[in-house]
C-alpha cells in the first residue's frame, strides 16, 4: 500500500455535498490491478465528476497511478494519449501530468517495450516504483521492476532483476517487497514474494518465502499492503501452500522482528463457500488506513458469500478469521481502494447493497443470478435493482461502501468499460480511476479519470425539461403520474412539479386535495447515467378539468431551466374529435369509451359502418376517403343502450390533394474544411454547370446533386447552378446565401447557415481541437447538443430574422461562434 503518511505537503480538500432524491440505481466480469493509498485527510466520499482538463489515454487499458509532487503518473498497456488541444502523442505504457495544470509532461518521454501493471509512490514521496513486464527502459535493461526519483530518471543502482510479472510493490522502511509471478529475483529463488533493498534492489536472502501449487496457473502473488505501523504485510496470493504451510487467498507475514515470520492468522477461504469458491478469480486487496481491516474481492459467476463480491475481514491476531460481512456485487469486481469515508469498488458490475448488511453476514441471500446484468440499462430485468429490489441498487461499474456496513453509498459516477474499471489510487486531492473505456460519469476523459476534490467545474449551461406523460395537449381518462425528463451537461439535481386546476384555478396539495396556493409536489428522480433524469409525480382521482403542469429543473450548479406549461385535459365522458393528418387521410380520435363489458366500439362515418375499434381511449384512420364533406361518430353500448357521439366537427372535410410542384434550389455552405458545398434540387435535368460570379466557369457534374469547391482562397464567393432542362435552353439558378465568405482557417473556427430546399437551416462549423461537445444555440436559446460532429439540421426552424451560435468551452473558456449569415431569414 502506497504510504502517504511521511507526504511533505497536504493539498487542503474542498468538501463536496452530495445530494440523492429518490434514486433507483444498477453489469458482468474480468482482471484488476487496483492500487489503495492512506489518505489521512480523505474523510469525505470523493467528487462524482471527473476532470476534464487531464490528458486522456486513447486506447488499450490503464493498470496503475502514482503520485509523486505535483506529478501524477500513468500506466497500463497503451500506447497513444490525448492533449486537451486534441493532438494525439504516442506515448506508450507510462506517462506522466502536472495535477495542477493538467499539462502533458513532455520532458518525461521514457521509451518502455511493454506494459506496466503496478505503480507505487515511496514513502517519503521523493520517486516511485513501477512494475510490470517491460524488459526494456530507454538504452538500458531492468527486467520487470524499476525506481524513478521525483522527475522521473531512471534509478540504474536499483537493480532487482525478477523471471517473470512484477504486479504488485510496497516500500516498508529500508526495505521493498515486490509480489507477483516470478520465480526468481536476480538469479535467487523466490516464488511470487521477495524482500529487496530500498537502495539497491539486492535480494534479501534471509527471507525467501515458498509459494506452491498456484489455483491459477502460473500466477503466484497477487496484492501486497503493509499497515500504517509497518507491523504487518498482507499477501493477496493463488498458491495452496506457502514455506509448507496451507494459506488461502490471503497471508499474513509480521514484520516486528528481524525477519519477516509467517503468522498463523489465516482465512478458510474454501470452506465459506463450497459450491464455488473462486480463489482463482480474486483481483484485489487493499487495507484499511489504520490497518485495523482488509477487503478482497474479485468475479465468479455471482456466488456469494466468495464469489462477485466485496468482503471485509479483521486483521489483528494470529487466528483464523471469519469475515465481518460480504457485499454481494452481483458480478465481476477488479479493483478497490479504502479511505476513512468510503471502500472504492470498480469493475463490471451493476449492483451493490441497498442496505447495511449485519455482522458476520450477506449483503442478499436472493438465490437467483444476475451475473449478466445489463450495464447500460438501469431498468433492465437483467439487473440486479429489479431482480432482487429488496437488497440491490443499481452501480454503474463504480461503487463506494460504507466502510462499517458495507451499504453502498450514494456515490455512482459510472463507467462505459468494455471489460473492467481495473485501477482505482486514492491521494489526498482525490482518486485516480483506469479502465478500458473512455468516459466516466459520461464525459469523455479517456482511459485515465481524476476525482478531484480541488476541481471547481464552472457550469453556464441551464438544464431542460419536458412533460413525456400526458403528451401536452392531449386527452387522457385517468391519469396516476406525471412523468417527464431533466437533462444537463453535468447532472440535474432536483426538479420542482405544481400541477394547477385552470377552470378552478386552484392547486393540487401534497395531501391529495386541491387549494387556493401552489404547492411543490413529491418528485421521484431517476437519473440514467446518460446525462438524462427522469422525473415522476404521483396523482390520482383527478376530476374532470383541464390542467395546467408547471416546473422547473436545477442542476448542480444552481442553475434553473426556463418554466414548464403544459396542458392535458381529462373529459367528462367520452368525447371524439377527427383531425386530418399529414397524408390528407381522417384521423378519429376518441376517450373515455369505457364501461363494464364494453369490449369495443364502431366507428361510423355518414351513419354507415367502418370498422370496430378498441374501447377506452384510442384512434382510427380512415383510409382512402375521396375529398369531400363527411359527418363522423362512435357508437358503443354503455349499460346496453346503443349510442353514438357525434365527433366534432360535425361536418368534417377531407380537402382536395393540393398537386406539389417542385421547386428547383440552390444552397452553398461550408464544410468542416472550410470549403464550399454546393447542393441543388434540380428534377428537370441530370447534368448542372457550376458558375461563379467572378471566376465563370468551374465544372460540369452529372449524376449528382452536389459539388464541394476544393481550393478556394478566403474571401467572399456568388455561385450558379446553370441546368438544362428539356424544353431546351439553360437556367441560371442563384445558390444562397449569396455571397457567401470563405474564411481564413488561421483566423480561428468559423460557422454558416444555411435554409435548404425542405425549409430546415443547415449549419456547418470547423471543428474546434480539443473539443468535442458543442451547444447549439438559436436567438439566445438552447437548440441541441452535439458530441463528435460538425454540423446540425434544424428541421423545425422559427420563421423570422434568427441567430444561430455554436457554443463551446474550451481550456475553461466558454466561446459564442456566430453562424453566417446573421441575422438568417427564414419564411
Amino acid at each position: 500500500m502506497r504510504n502517504l503518511r511521511q507526504r511533505l505537503w497536504v493539498l487542503p480538500v474542498i468538501a463536496l455535498a452530495i445530494m440523492l432524491v429518490g434514486i433507483t440505481y444498477i453489469v458482468s466480469s474480468g482482471d484488476s490491478e487496483a492500487q489503495a493509498a492512506e489518505v489521512t485527510h480523505n474523510g469525505e466520499v470523493v467528487p462524482e465528476f471527473p476532470r476534464r482538463d487531464v490528458p486522456a489515454v486513447a486506447d488499450g487499458r490503464v493498470f496503475a497511478h502514482a503520485q509523486v509532487g505535483n506529478r501524477i503518473f500513468v500506466g497500463g498497456d497503451f500506447q497513444q494519449v490525448r492533449l486537451s488541444d486534441g493532438t494525439i502523442v504516442d506515448q506508450p505504457y507510462l506517462f506522466a501530468y502536472d495535477i495542477n495544470s493538467g499539462q502533458f509532461d513532455p520532458n518525461f518521454r521514457p521509451v518502455l517495450n511493454k506494459l506496466v501493471r503496478t505503480l507505487e509512490t515511496t514513502q517519503a514521496g521523493d520517486g516511485v516504483y513501477v512494475g510490470g513486464l517491460f524488459t526494456r527502459w530507454d538504452n538500458d535493461f531492468p527486467l520487470r521492476v524499476a525506481k524513478l526519483d521525483a522527475q522521473g530518471n531512471l534509478l540504474t543502482n536499483f537493480g532487482p532483476r525478477a523471471s517473470a510479472r512484477v504486479q504488485s510493490i510496497v516500500e516498508v522502511g529500508n526495505s521493498v517487497y515486490l509480489a507477483g509471478d516470478f520465480i526468481q529475483v536476480s538469479g535467487v529463488e523466490a516464488r511470487g514474494l521477495v524482500k529487496v533493498d530500498r537502495i539497491t534492489g539486492t535480494v534479501d536472502t534471509n527471507f525467501l518465502p515458498q509459494l506452491t501449487n498456484s489455483v491459477n496457473g502460473s500466477q503466484l502473488g497477487r496484492r501486497v499492503e503493509v499497515t500504517a505501523d509497518g507491523s504487518a504485510l498482507f499477501l493477496l496470493h493463488y498458491a495452496t501452500s506457502i514455506d509448507g504451510q496451507s494459506r488461502q487467498a490471503v497471508a499474513k507475514f509480521d514484520l516486528g522482528g528481524p525477519v519477516p515470520t509467517l503468522s498463523t492468522w489465516n482465512i478458510q477461504w474454501i470452506q465459506q463457500n463450497l459450491a464455488s469458491n473462486c480463489w482463482s478469480a480474486l483481483r484485489d486487496m487493499t487495507l484499511s488506513p489504520d490497518g485495523s481491516f482488509l477487503v478482497v474481492a474479485g468475479q465468479g459467476a455471482d456466488n456469494p458469500p466468495n464469489c462477485d463480491s466485496v468482503l471485509r475481514y479483521p486483521t489483528a491476531g494470529n487466528a483464523t478469521v471469519t469475515f465481518d460481512w460480504s457485499a454481494r456485487m452481483y458480478s465481476s469486481v477488479f479493483s478497490l481502494a479504502v479511505s476513512d469515508a468510503a471502500i472504492y469498488a470498480g469493475g463490471h458490475f451493476c449492483g451493490a447493497p441497498r442496505n447495511p448488511i449485519p455482522p458476520g453476514g450477506v449483503s442478499s441471500t436472493w438465490p437467483g443470478t444476475a451475473n449478466g446484468c445489463d450495464v447500460n440499462d438501469p431498468f433492465s430485468t437483467l439487473n440486479p435493482s429489479v431482480r432482487d429490489p429488496e437488497n440491490a441498487v443499481f452501480r454503474n461499474q463504480m461503487a463506494a461502501l460504507d466502510p462499517t456496513t458495507g451499504q453502498a453509498l450514494p456515490w455512482n459516477p459510472g463507467s462505459n468499460n468494455l471489460v473492467a474499471v481495473y485501477d482505482l489510487t486514492l491521494i489526498d486531492r482525490g482518486l485516480l480511476a483506469g479502465h478500458d473505456g473512455n468516459r466516466f460519469n459520461n464525459f469523455d476523459v479517456g482511459r485515465s479519470g481524476l476525482f478531484d476534490f480541488a476541481e471547481n467545474i464552472e457550469d453556464v449551461d441551464a438544464p431542460t425539461i419536458v412533460t413525456v406523460d400526458p403528451a401536452p395537449g392531449t386527452a387522457i381518462a385517468d391519469p396516476t403520474a406525471i412523468t417527464g425528463t431533466a437533462s444537463d451537461n453535468l447532472g440535474v439535481t432536483a426538479v420542482f412539479i405544481r400541477l394547477l386546476d385552470v377552470a378552478s384555478g386552484t392547486w393540487l396539495q401534497t395531501d391529495g386535495t386541491f387549494g387556493p396556493s401552489s404547492a411543490d409536489l413529491p418528485v421521484v428522480l431517476t437519473p440514467t447515467g446518460l446525462g438524462e433524469t427522469h422525473w415522476s409525480v404521483a396523482v390520482s382521482n383527478l376530476a374532470p378539468s383541464t390542467y395546467e403542469i408547471r416546473g422547473f429543473a436545477r442542476d448542480q450548479a444552481g442553475n434553473f431551466s426556463t418554466g414548464l406549461f403544459d396542458e392535458f385535459t381529462i373529459p367528462g365522458s367520452a368525447q371524439c374529435t377527427v383531425a386530418l393528418n399529414a397524408d390528407g387521410e381522417a384521423v378519429v380520435s376518441y376517450v373515455d369509451f369505457d364501461g363494464a363489458g364494453i369490449r369495443d366500439v364502431s366507428i361510423r362515418r355518414d351513419g354507415r359502418f367502418r370498422s370496430l375499434s378498441a374501447a377506452g381511449t384510442a384512434s382510427f384512420t380512415d383510409t382512402g376517403v375521396a375529398p369531400g364533406d363527411y359527418d363522423y361518430a362512435v357508437r358503443w353500448r354503455p349499460g346496453g343502450v346503443v349510442t353514438d357521439v357525434a365527433c366534432t366537427p360535425g361536418t368534417f372535410t377531407v380537402p382536395v390533394p393540393v398537386p406539389v410542384v417542385p421547386v428547383a434550389t440552390c444552397s452553398v455552405g461550408l464544410n468542416g474544411s472550410s470549403e464550399p458545398v454546393l447542393t441543388w434540387n434540380i428534377e428537370d435535368t441530370n447534368r448542372v454547370a457550376v458558375r461563379e460570379a467572378a471566376q465563370g466557369f468551374i465544372t460540369t457534374v452529372q449524376g449528382s446533386n452536389t459539388y464541394t469547391v476544393t481550393g478556394a482562397d478566403p474571401g467572399t464567393y456568388s455561385y450558379i447552378a446553370r441546368y438544362f432542362p428539356a424544353a431546351g435552353g439553360n437556367i441560371d439558378l442563384a445558390c444562397t446565401p449569396s455571397p457567401i465568405t470563405v474564411p481564413d482557417v488561421a483566423a480561428g473556427p468559423a460557422c454558416t447557415a444555411v435554409v435548404n430546399a425542405a425549409g430546415a437551416v443547415e449549419l456547418n462549423w470547423t471543428a474546434v481541437p480539443g473539443e468535442d461537445l458543442y451547444f447549439v444555440r438559436d436567438n439566445d436559446g438552447f437548440v441541441s447538443r452535439v458530441e463528435n460532429a460538425n454540423s446540425y439540421v434544424d428541421t423545425a426552424p422559427t420563421i423570422g430574422e434568427r441567430s444561430y451560435v455554436i457554443r463551446y468551452r474550451l481550456n475553461g473558456t466558454t466561446t459564442n461562434l456566430a453562424c453566417q449569415p446573421d441575422p438568417l431569414t427564414i419564411n
